[in-house]
């Protein structure tokens, strides 16, 4: 049987899933380009070590090495977070050099072996199907591809007011224990609930990618699950790699694509030797995520716009108190999975499409690390301790269409490598009036929830510094579609074979969860290039037989 071969560029969330459906298809050849950066060897080590022990058996020394709070790199930005103490996940090995940012804090294209879901926050929701009633694929097209997609991904969630319209599509573990606060809100809720809609906010548990049978609660979930349960696509991306028709090449940076005849070609340069070297395939899929995608495709253009704009979902902080304190969260065994645990979903219409979704954490120790230093004093140690008992810290977002974009100016690189970009935001409100409507709707539910925001410590994200973004070469559905929009399966004009894959062909970016999207819809596509392929030869070697 005659094959074809297929190159897939990066290995996070979307590249992992394209991969995966290509994989299954017996007559197809898949070489995975891919950065590949992983942890440091000697925390490996340790992590090892760790693993293999009860959390009662670990050293002080281990603890610690494995387990670094988030690290503060820019004003306006959140805390960079750390994947078992190191930051390799955001190391720039050639792939951010030549991005400069004015008033944007993003941290750009990892260079990790799985992408950002080495540090991601492991929710798992799809979008509304009143999304895609504004997008050339129907709900209907998506929704088997969900489904593909949580046969893969392990999912902990729960039946709730959420799943009317976020259904929960497939076999689900439930949530490990919950702690006191999210408790005690559920319950509020449950007898409230009918109030709390009608101020347009219902509330749900969290959905998250991780085994939550095997969770022991030891309260490391932000800074890396010590026994590996938080799921990452380099997992996923591990098993693909031992496929006799998957090939992963590591410390590659694609710095060229194109396409001639019915060949594509990729020209990659080795990040340690400095050797250049080029793959060539029947067809292209391009995972390297929103910014990746764009910088690569804007520096293979044939002749690409000098500007282009980046969709965001723009990210705020939102610190809740609550009048009823919990147990003290910072004594030895008060421990709880320090994911998030409930979401609140801020709604302004009837088809759940305007929205803006909460996120909200229990303690960790993050969030002391957070607090001002006059707080984290030995003096202040029982006000701490009071304050704490009655925080709940909630990350939201805002939807695309209510949040600045993010513009990128191009210009050719040096010696043939990638372009040089200039990253701005687009002058807007930033935001600033749906944030101040979803507050406000929040604080009309606080009396029944006991949940009270903070306005005085909500903060907006800087530009560019949520991950949710994309949206530079949307899908169209129009078959007279502009030079910098993409059919359904992901291709400009300009190329037949070449499918971008990631975020970079989202329409619009909804305030939900984003990543599961990302990965369906990678599937989607490479489902259907794959099956067209197949299609066509059948045709070919008919006519040739015939």
């Amino acid at each position: 049987m005659s094959r074809t071969s297929y190159l897939v560029i990066g290995s996070g969330a979307s590249a992992t899933m394209a991969t995966l459906a290509l994989s299954g298809h017996p007559d197809a050849q898949v070489t995975v380009l891919d950065l590949g950066s992983t942890l440091d060897r000697d925390r490996k080590e340790t992590l090892a070590r760790v693993a293999g022990q009860s959390p009662q058996d670990w050293s002080d020394q281990d603890l610690d090495t494995i387990s670094s709070s988030p690290v503060r790199t820019s004003k306006g930005a959140l805390p960079q977070k750390r994947s078992y103490g190191s930051d390799y996940p955001f190391r720039d090995v050639g792939q951010n050099t030549g991005i400069n940012q004015r008033g944007t804090h993003a941290d750009v294209v990892s260079s990790a072996y799985g992408g950002f879901t080495n540090v991601w926050g492991a929710q798992l929701m799809p979008f509304s199907r009143s999304t895609f009633d504004r997008w050339p694929i129907s709900w209907q097209e998506m929704e088997p591809h969900y489904r593909a997609i949580l046969d893969e991904v392990p999912l902990a969630a729960e039946v709730d007011d959420l799943a009317q319209h976020f259904p929960l599509l497939n076999e689900r573990s439930g949530l490990p224990p919950l702690g006191a606060r999210t408790n005690a809100l559920l319950s509020r809720y449950e007898k409230h609930r009918d109030t709390v809609n009608d101020r347009g906010v219902t509330v749900g548990r969290a959905r998250l990618a991780f085994h939550a049978r095997e969770c022991v609660r030891c309260g490391l979930c932000m800074t890396g699950c010590p026994y590996s349960l938080i799921y990452s696509a380099a997992h996923t991306m591990e098993k693909l790699r031992r496929l006799p028709n998957v090939r992963h090449h590591d410390r590659l940076l694609v710095e060229r694509v194109g396409q001639d005849g019915e060949q594509v070609f990729a020209r990659c340069r080795n990040t340690q030797t400095g050797e250049r070297v080029e793959f060539r395939a029947d067809r292209l899929l391009i995972g390297a995520g929103g910014m990746g995608t764009t910088r690569l495709v804007l520096g293979s253009l044939p002749s690409p716009p000098r500007s282009i704009d980046l969709l965001e979902s723009v990210q705020f902080l939102v610190p809740f108190l609550s009048s009823r304190a919990v147990a003290d969260v910072c004594e030895p065994g008060v421990s709880d999975f320090t994911l998030n645990q409930f979401n609140l979903l801020v709604q302004f219409d009837n088809e759940v499409y305007d929205t803006s979704q909460v996120h909200c954490y229990p303690y960790n120790s993050a969030v002391l690390d957070a607090l001002p230093a006059v707080l984290r004093t030995r003096a202040a140690a029982g006000l701490t301790r009071q304050l704490l008992s009655r925080l709940t810290v909630g990350l939201g977002y805002l939807p695309s269409w209510a949040s600045p974009a993010l513009r990128l100016s191009c210009r050719p690189g040096s010696s043939g490598g990638l372009p040089e970009l200039d990253l701005t935001a687009v002058p807007g409100n930033g935001g600033t009036d749906m944030l101040r409507r979803v507050l406000g709707r929040l604080t009309r539910s606080a009396p029944k929830l006991d949940l009270w925001p903070v306005l005085t410590h909500v903060r907006a994200s800087a530009p560019g510094s949520s991950y949710h973004f994309g949206g530079s070469f949307p899908h169209s559905g129009s078959s007279a579609r502009p030079l910098t929009a993409t059919d359904r399966s992901g291709r400009l004009p300009c190329w037949d074979r070449i499918h971008l894959v990631d975020g970079s062909v989202f329409p619009s970016i909804p305030s939900t969860t984003f990543t599961m999207t990302v990965m369906a819809n990678a599937h989607r596509i490479a489902t259907e290039v794959a099956s067209a392929n197949g299609m066509l030869r059948g045709v070919v070697l008919s006519s040739s037989r015939g």
